[in-house]
């Protein structure tokens, strides 16, 4: 783009994603059913075939009369066949190269975006990373966007016949479909935020339904998942790890760094050094000397390959199969994996598979999310076990070897395709195995949703400590009415506060591991968080605060629980959020 022109007020984005095949969005093709009657069975189960129907199908072709109109099954199947092969060369057509399309302006372009401060994205880095795997299905009807220009005050004096102020033609219905992975602590965008950001980039119709609906999804799929997300058995105790800091109620927390002296590492000018656009010191508190605020330096060293995070304990190794389809391609692989590898090693594994095999940029984040699918569904068997897993560490269990039969087997093996179950495979699908695999896909979402809806129950999930039995604590005796009183009093989403588990404080709690408490459909509208003012629509779990039970949401509730304060920065953090 030339420099000369004004940039960052039009978008192709969502013109280029309807017209062009992507794997984002989806064209519903109208059916390929004939639009005749249906045929008509006897009771003997023959088919009764009416010959008047194709009475003029043969002389179609001799007949000279222009005015005919063809009303045989045939013809109407033939243009039916022809219309759908025009329309699905117009919205699936493929491209290698850049393209050019009529870009659009819309009213959100020009307002105003969100931007964090420095400060306000310190809070996130005091909060841990637990990645959960969202799905979003939406299915858009067929709509008919707006021209690509708003028109204009004086429309008068504007040609409004040129391709900008035109009126679009109506679209084919549509199947939005993302995956992607989202953190459970995340307190910087909302999930409603992060709806109205994808609605608007999309160019969807009724927004604000969809955005509910996404907003409704990612949230739904975060109380589902955080039950065994943060159960102890995979979390270490961050107690251990963490340096005391002085409660001061004038110091801000911050998180725990490892203070190392290093002699060549640059050295940070003074603080109260004097320069030329430095305020006159005024009776105000003045700024801390050199001396009472620490120099932190950072060290980045690489992971060795014999380290414990490419190397975990054989206790939690499993074997992953997955099966990604984007578009006309088909990705199988079969490979093994632990359930201790740290944030970070899926995304690594990911790019260097996609790398070796030459696959585009969309396989990695596909590739990402169905391995942190597969590891919260082998920990909801781990922890329903007890520590036990289905691969080479607990159980013990003999896995298939194709290449050491038992005595009965004999030598018949073929040592040419031995291991091909345990490499990568990129197939190209054609037009009818992509339809056959998007209804296989479908029942699969379905089967999903389905064992995704008992992550949200820890029924059968025993305690924290590997290979332990179920550890029975000890019931101390209390009055009439103090059980409730001290379960609203010791409402907890920590892995360390759970009833049942080593260390906890022996409370049972109805929302397990993840949930402390959840709303309902009616609070939601109206709850809003006592200290980052965010919208029940996009909170996962409540807790407890200073102001009373179920006031913070989960993030300032778990700061809340830690530090025994609020950090400062997340105050009215998202006061001006727009209810989804």
């Amino acid at each position: 783009m030339e420099r000369s022109k004004p940039q960052a007020f039009l978008t192709s984005y969502a013109p280029r994603l309807r017209a062009y095949n992507n794997s984002l969005l989806t064209p519903v093709l109208p059916s390929s059913a004939p639009a005749g009657p249906a045929s008509r069975t006897t009771k003997r189960g023959t088919t009764i075939i009416n010959y008047a129907e194709d009475g003029y199908d043969d002389l179609e072709d001799d007949s000279d009369d222009p005015r005919r109109r063809p009303t045989g099954l045939r013809s109407l199947r033939k243009e039916d066949s022809v219309s759908r092969q025009d329309l699905a060369d117009k919205i699936g057509k493929d491209t290698k190269e850049p393209v050019e399309v009529q870009g659009v302006w819309r009213d959100w372009i020009a307002k105003h975006r969100l931007l964090r401060s420095d400060q306000q994205n310190a809070v996130q880095a005091t909060l841990p990373l637990t990645l959960i795997p969202i799905r979003i299905d939406v299915d858009v009807p067929a709509f008919i966007p707006p021209a690509p220009y708003p028109m204009p005050h004086n429309s008068s004096t504007v040609d409004t016949s040129l391709p900008q102020y035109r009126q679009q033609e109506a679209t084919v219905p549509y199947k939005l479909r993302d995956i992607f992975c989202w953190n459970l602590h995340e307190t910087l965008i909302s999930t409603d935020q992060f709806a109205q950001t994808l609605v608007q980039d999309l160019d969807l119709p009724n927004r604000q339904v969809v955005i509910a609906d996404i907003s409704k999804q990612i949230r739904t799929q975060l109380e589902e998942y955080s039950g065994v997300a943060l159960h102890p058995l995979f979390h270490s105790d961050p107690q251990a790890l963490s340096v005391p800091q002085p409660t001061t109620a004038a110091l801000t927390p911050r998180p725990s760094f490892a203070l190392k002296s290093r002699d060549d590492s640059p050295v940070s000018a003074i603080r109260g050094a004097s320069r030329p656009d430095t305020p006159a010191q005024t009776g105000g508190a003045a700024t801390p000397s050199q001396s009472q605020v620490p120099d932190v330096t950072a060290e980045a060293t690489p992971i060795l390959p014999e380290s414990d995070d490419y190397n975990p304990d054989d206790t939690y190794r499993c074997i992953i199969n997955l099966n990604l389809n984007l578009a006309s391609m088909l990705y199988t692989d079969k490979f093994e994996w632990s359930l201790l590898h740290p944030p970070g090693t899926a995304e690594a594994f990911a790019k260097v598979t996609c790398t070796d095999l030459g696959l585009t940029g969309e396989w990695i984040p596909a590739m990402t999310h169905a391995i942190y699918e597969a590891v919260l569904r082998l920990k909801k068997e781990a922890c329903e076990a007890g520590g036990l897993v289905a691969g080479w560490g607990g159980m013990q269990q003999e896995l298939p070897n194709d290449a050491a039969h038992g005595s009965e087997a004999g030598w018949r093996y073929d040592p040419e395709h031995l291991g091909d179950d345990w490499e990568p495979k990129v197939e190209f699908l054609s037009k009818e195995e992509i339809e056959k695999r998007e209804g296989d896909r479908e029942r699969e979402v379905r089967r999903l949703r389905r064992e995704t809806a008992r992550f949200s129950s820890t029924t059968g999930m025993l305690g924290g400590t590997p290979f332990g039995a179920p550890m029975e604590v000890e019931e101390e005796r209390m009055g009439r009415g103090e059980r409730s009183k001290k379960k609203r009093r010791f409402r907890s989403l920590s892995p360390l506060g759970r009833g049942g588990t080593p260390g906890g404080r022996g409370t049972p709690d109805v929302g397990g591991y993840g949930g402390g408490g959840a709303l309902t459909d009616q609070e939601r509208y109206q709850w809003r968080c006592m200290h980052c003012r965010i919208w029940g629509t996009s909170v996962w779990a409540v807790r407890d605060g200073p102001a009373g039970p179920r006031t913070l949401c989960a993030n300032c509730g778990y700061l809340y629980e830690r530090d025994q304060r609020l950090p400062r920065q997340s105050k009215n953090i998202h006061i001006s959020d727009i209810r989804g």
